[in-house]
C-alpha cells in the first residue's frame, strides 16, 4: 500500500510538472472579484494543485479529529461500564454482609480466619503468635 502510495504520488508530480512546464500561454484569471491578468496556463494549474492539497490537509485533520474523538468517547463508555460493574458488584457484597450481619450482630470466634493478609503462626512453640503482614510494616 506505501508503495502503491510513493508510486501515484511520484506520477502525479511528474504530470504537474509536465502541465506546469509546457502551457506557459498567458491568461487572465477572476474569481472572488479580483483580476489576475497575464498569468500562465501552468501556474494557474499549479495554483488548482495547491488549493486541492490544502483542500485534501483540511479533510485529513477533520477526519482525525472525529476518529480521535470516536475512540475517546469508546474508551469512556468502556470506563463507565466497568465502573458501573463494580459497583453493581459491591452492592451485592454489601447486601450479603448486612444478611450476614443481621444474622449474627456478635460473632465470635477469630475475626481474621478468613483474611490472607494476617496469619496466625506459632513461632516459639509456647503462647506467642506472629501475625505477619504486608506492606511497610514488615517484621
Amino acid at each position: 500500500m506505501v508503495a502503491l502510495g510513493l508510486i501515484l504520488l511520484v506520477l502525479s508530480g511528474a504530470v504537474t510538472l509536465g502541465v506546469v512546464l509546457s502551457n506557459t500561454d498567458a491568461t487572465s484569471a477572476s474569481a472572488f472579484g479580483v483580476t489576475l491578468s497575464n498569468v500562465s496556463v501552468g501556474g494557474l494549474f499549479l495554483a488548482g494543485v495547491v488549493a486541492g492539497a490544502v483542500l485534501m490537509l483540511g479533510l485529513s485533520l477533520m477526519l482525525a479529529g472525529a476518529a480521535r474523538k470516536r475512540s475517546r468517547r469508546v474508551q469512556t463508555k468502556r470506563t463507565v461500564q466497568d465502573v458501573r460493574t463494580e459497583k453493581e458488584q459491591l452492592a451485592e457484597e454489601n447486601a450479603a454482609l448486612r444478611t450476614r450481619l443481621a444474622s449474627d450482630p456478635y460473632p465470635t470466634g477469630d475475626a481474621y480466619s478468613s483474611d490472607p493478609t494476617y496469619t496466625s503462626a506459632d513461632t516459639s512453640g509456647a503462647e506467642s503468635t506472629r501475625h505477619e503482614r504486608r506492606g511497610i510494616f514488615r517484621k
